[in-house]
């Protein structure tokens, strides 16, 4: 995969029956918000699930629009969203570094976060843990002070008005106290009102604005319970909604790992209340992205081979490249075709899995509800024929169901809520998950129960599949000339992080215009670096490689991986002045500047490099992977 150089496009070098391409209109934004995420000065207020920020990877698009969305909250623009996707797709990941970003920008609209967990709760507690959650994460907001965002010492009101009284925010007691009293009267139905409305009163009150961040919101009206014995659903909470959503001050950014069940609800609860956005799989320069950073991170070697294939076959599922790098394979190894085909197999096949774990979850949801043969062939039926959608007249007769109209609609419903199909144009047609991978495990799991087949047969199929892509990935070599560099960025990274000091001689002898005094050392971290947001400029240089004794040179460094278009004069002017904003930031004092330009550069470019003492090189010896 390549980056073309146009300015307003990135373009994918798949093969042209693809027609894959991911297009910016405006490289502004993509300058922008591409790479947030990365800013390696941004006080991460509240700890991130994800492990080590580095690791928020991709949904450039998705940021950059919810970005947006926050900012337009000030002009009261935004309507109440509801982020859908299956599990592991990143929402929590997404909504916890938005939370972040919101938090570290303080420029006037003020987060909250909650996870609604898959508990049991009585509704005066959880009303209690919701209050106070907001209450804590707005005090952390106005004071600035993070620990107030995960206090010691659990929940309680008292201490709670203790803090606003010491932080000054005397207007907070009133509002503590009214909840405080309906919860210990146990008055439920006001409490949940009270606390339900307090961010959208509280910010009506102040002329503030907040944004209301609610994960798995669909366990709202099926974990609460109206008494203490847990016998009584509360199952009318999230209904409650119905006005609170419209609010322009207060708006809700919700998120489900059911989509089917989390869309029933908002249908029949909370209709045209809220917008529905959708987290897709990665385009294949994102998940590439993933899978090279994750490959370094968990130190788990790739090749460019088994990297493009694993892309292609896992279509740009984050969790699916995530789980095969992380795999627990006993013999694990992702540099051959036949080790990637072995490690699929284990992931989809094996009861250790992370991949089917994750899908046995749904289907563990749905069976024991609709467990009959029908079910399971329909769901096979759909997902081996997901090309397309059927009515449900067309599965009738397909599969021989001998059920009143009415049945099937119920059956199909209960397997649409749990997400193992999905619901077509209108409510009379379905079709299949549009995943083979899903498909996979689905027959892995019930096909020999139903059509007498083994294992064998999907091991066959992943076979070819990656013998397709390798196939592929060689007509492209050829096509494109294309022998190194499906990901230019990640190779030099890899090679600075662990091969530069060893390999000091040859990658000195095809970089011109280094010190004298110059050699490849050893580095504490080497990461793309991107600037913070509060800089007016936002900006990001490709390679910041730290060394990690003072008197070595460090390195900061651009890479473009262009067929055609050599690096110009005024590229070279523009990094420059990254160059020295980083330097300044960072307060290095030998610090070498560096580009890559596979297509090379113009003799103007070259003769300011030369005069500038800025190395440059275009020798693909720096791509090679196995020195």
């Amino acid at each position: 995969m390549g980056l073309s150089g146009n300015r307003a496009e990135v373009r994918l070098l798949f093969d042209e029956n693809s027609g894959l391409t991911f297009r910016v209109d405006c490289r502004l934004v993509f300058d922008i918000f591409s790479y947030l995420w990365y800013i390696k000065s941004m006080d991460y207020a509240l700890e991130e699930r994800i492990g080590s920020p580095d690791l928020f990877t991709g949904r450039k698009e998705e940021l950059a629009y919810f970005l947006k969305w926050i900012n337009d909250i000030k002009g009261k623009k935004s309507q109440s969203t509801a982020i859908l996707a299956r599990r592991k797709m990143g929402k929590t990941a997404l909504m916890e570094r938005l939370f972040n970003i919101t938090f570290y920008k303080n420029d006037g609209v003020i987060p909250f976060y909650y996870e609604i967990k898959e508990v049991k709760m009585w509704v005066g507690d959880f009303c209690k843990d919701f209050f106070l959650t907001f209450i804590y994460h707005y005090i952390a907001f106005k004071t600035r002070k993070n620990e107030y965002l995960d206090p010691m010492g659990g929940f309680d009101f008292e201490k709670v008005v203790d803090i606003v009284k010491k932080e000054g925010l005397l207007y907070l007691i009133d509002l503590i106290k009214g909840v405080e009293h309906e919860y210990t009267h146990e008055y439920v139905d006001t409490l949940w009102t009270m606390v339900r409305d307090a961010p959208r009163r509280l910010a009506a009150r102040q002329g503030e604005f907040i944004l209301q961040m609610i994960d798995e919101f669909q366990f709202m009206n099926a974990m609460i319970y109206r008494d203490k014995d847990m016998k009584v659903p509360a199952d009318t909470l999230a209904g409650g909604y119905l006005s609170t959503a419209e609010s322009k001050i207060a708006p809700l950014l919700v998120s489900g790992s059911w989509v089917g069940w989390l869309m029933d609800e908002l249908n029949n609860m909370l209709p045209a209340r809220f917008r529905n956005k959708y987290l897709k799989n990665m385009p294949e320069n994102e998940a590439s992205e993933v899978l090279f950073k994750y490959s370094r991170f968990f130190d788990v070697p790739v090749t460019e081979e088994t990297a493009f294939s694993l892309v292609r076959i896992t279509e740009g599922n984050p969790f699916y490249i995530s789980s095969v790098i992380r795999s627990d394979y006993p013999d694990k190894d992702l540099t051959s075709i036949d080790g990637l085909t072995d490690t699929l197999e284990f992931e989809t096949l094996d009861d250790q899995g992370l991949i089917k774990l994750s899908w046995m979850e749904y289907m563990a949801r749905a069976f024991p509800k609709i467990n009959d043969q029908h079910a399971k062939n329909i769901v096979l039926y759909l997902s081996k024929h997901r090309d397309r959608e059927w009515t449900r007249d067309e599965l009738r007769e397909a599969l021989n169901l001998e059920m009143p109209d009415g049945d099937l609609e119920i059956k199909l419903n209960a397997l649409v809520k749990s997400d193992i199909i999905n619901k077509g144009r209108s409510y009379y047609c379905y079709r299949g998950v549009n995943d083979s991978i899903f498909d996979k495990v689905f027959r892995g799991v019930y096909q020999e129960e139903i059509r007498k087949f083994g294992t064998k047969v999907i091991r066959k199929e992943y076979s070819e599949e990656v013998k397709k892509e390798k196939k592929r990935y060689k007509r492209l070599l050829g096509k494109y000339n294309y022998q190194k560099g499906y990901h230019a960025e990640f190779l030099i990274l890899n090679r600075l992080l662990f091969h530069a000091s060893k390999n000091n001689e040859l990658l000195k002898s095809v970089t011109r215009y280094l010190p004298d005094d110059f050699d490849f050392c050893d580095y504490s971290r080497v990461w793309k670096y991107h600037s913070s947001p509060e800089y007016a400029k936002v900006f990001s240089v490709d390679i910041f490689a730290r060394s990690v004794r003072a008197g070595d040179y460090s390195i900061i460094g651009e890479v473009k991986n262009r067929e055609f278009k050599k690096f110009s004069l005024d590229e070279i002017k523009d990094f420059e002045a990254k160059f020295a904003e980083i330097k300044k930031r960072e307060n290095l004092e030998r610090v070498v500047g560096f580009i890559y330009s596979r297509s090379g550069f113009t003799a103007e470019a070259e003769g300011y490099c030369r005069e500038k003492g800025i190395a440059c090189s275009e020798d693909e010896r720096w791509l090679e992977t196995d020195k």
